[in-house]
């Protein structure tokens, strides 16, 4: 009887170590309101080279894209393997004497998620399970939804979009089954 307790609650001991574990491996893919894997709101640019020393920071400025709110962008790159991009921040533009953070970040890996499980695989029908209220922007290519109270953003192809009328798109013309096209978070 003794032995069967005690293998009973090694049991229970090593599977609650595995599901520690786990959940400490799964941190570097949460996305958060304040953060995305390790990056917070608070993040400074000069610490991205120290917080991506196991990945590959690369540092690009693009001209004429109106999109960023500057022209500077960090885009994060997994080493090893297909060197697969994870992630693209755009830095705010700070005030004079200020340091620079993060003020948006596009998710480029499908492995990012929320605690919800949302993410670039994720369908309209599932972003609506999680939030219930939002706002929209209809821009050339997409719309934006926008969930209240959160700083996620979720853009939709139109050529998934149901017809539009009069050449206007709403959130009624999301159907359940459209993909998010792109998932980002903006810190202001």
């Amino acid at each position: 009887m003794k032995n069967t307790a005690k293998i009973l609650l090694w049991a229970v001991v090593g599977s609650a170590l595995l599901v520690i574990g786990c959940s400490r491996s799964d941190k570097r893919f949460l996305i958060t309101d304040i953060s995305v894997g390790n990056l917070t709101k608070e993040t400074k640019i000069s610490q991205l080279d120290s917080l991506y020393k196991n990945d590959s920071l690369v540092k690009t400025s693009i001209e004429g894209e109106f999109r960023y709110i500057s022209d500077e962008r960090f885009l994060v790159y997994e080493k090893g393997g297909e060197g697969k991009q994870l992630l693209e921040l755009t830095p705010a533009i700070p005030l004079e004497g200020e340091n620079k953070h993060i003020q948006g970040v596009q998710i480029m890996d499908e492995r990012f998620a929320t605690v919800e499980h949302i993410s670039l695989n994720s369908t309209f029908a599932d972003i609506k399970k999680v939030y219930k209220d939002f706002d929209f922007e209809q821009l050339i290519s997409t719309v934006i939804v926008m969930p209240k109270g959160s700083n996620l953003y979720f853009a939709f192809a139109k050529e998934d979009l149901l017809p539009a009328v009069d050449d206007a798109y709403t959130i009624e013309s999301i159907p359940e089954t459209a993909k998010v096209k792109r998932l980002m978070i903006s810190w202001n």
